[in-house]
């Protein structure tokens, strides 16, 4: 028997449509091990069939959970407006336990290479640092996001940028640009170009957050589909130049989580997706040869 429709599917904020479509997107993730009991720490407690579970993966004789950075770059836009955007999702790895037995146990490899195709197991935001206000309130009212106002700088790899090969970014505290030292929470920086990556299809991600409706905590999830592959980094056997470094500022304690759930451990996997260009006008030449240069 069906369910009703306004049971599964919470009403849409005002002034927002869904799906929500991507014009440009280029995304970084870092992944990191962990230990299940302080993950566990981090889960909200909610009620009844609605409790998440922390995913513990196989790690050749070991289990343990995952947390990972993932930095977006994304345009996008609508009748009469343009967006562009950047933020930074800190995620640790959960599952809803009404899905069990359904989820399958699973090394963390073949997870980041998409094999949980039951689509269970999924990212739980535990901060979302954004320096765009309507993507800030569609993703709270959508998705129960933690989001918040910040500021980045960024330089990264791109096909009209092709000197860069490391990726870096920095995330401020909001302020008058441009930011302060003083402003900063953290940075991060990481440098992959001296290996070669492998192609995975790990479309679509499932996300995990919390709505609050008439005073009661809702678990909503929502899938995020990726036209084209994850390039993915294996770091584990040879760590990669990565350094994530601490700043004096801090919002909402994500500094704080950095530290103790990341720290100065090496990540053990990267993944990059970045949508293809659309279209591409190259140099204007003359039409008559110009004499007067060689």
């Amino acid at each position: 028997m069906e369910t009703p429709f306004n049971q599964l599917f919470p009403p849409l904020p005002p002034k927002v449509g869904s799906p929500f479509w991507y014009s440009g997107l280029q995304s970084f993730w870092l992944y990191w091990k962990l230990d299940p009991k302080l993950a566990a720490k981090y889960v909200p407690q909610l009620p009844g069939d609605q409790k998440l579970e922390v995913a513990v993966f196989d790690f050749d004789d070991d289990e343990a959970s995952l947390v990972s950075l993932d930095l977006q770059r994304y345009l996008s836009g609508g009748d009469s407006w343009l967006e562009t955007t950047q933020e930074v999702e800190f995620n640790l790895y959960v599952y809803p336990k009404s899905r069990e037995p359904l989820v399958p146990e699973l090394t963390w490899k073949q997870f980041l290479m998409g094999w949980d195709q039951t689509k269970s197991l999924g990212g739980w935001r535990l901060h979302v640092p954004c320096d765009d206000q309507v993507a800030i309130d569609a993703g709270k009212g959508l998705f129960g996001e933690p989001k918040y106002l910040a500021q980045f700088t960024t330089k990264v790899p791109h096909i009209n940028s092709p000197e860069t090969k490391t990726w870096q970014y920095y995330v401020y505290v909001p302020g008058k640009p441009p930011p302060q030292p003083s402003e900063l929470m953290w940075s991060l920086f990481a440098d992959l170009s001296d290996r070669l990556p492998e192609q995975y299809d790990a479309s679509p991600l499932i996300e995990y957050g919390v709505l609050i409706e008439d005073g009661s905590q809702h678990l909503v999830a929502n899938q995020w589909n990726f036209y084209g592959p994850f390039d993915t980094y294996w770091l584990d056997t040879k760590p990669a130049k990565v350094k994530l470094a601490t700043g004096p500022a801090d919002l909402h304690d994500t500094v704080k989580d950095l530290k103790t759930l990341i720290g100065n451990r090496a990540p053990i996997a990267a993944q990059v997706f970045s949508s293809p260009p659309v279209s591409v006008e190259s140099r204007g030449w003359y039409q008559v040869p110009n004499t007067q240069t060689r």
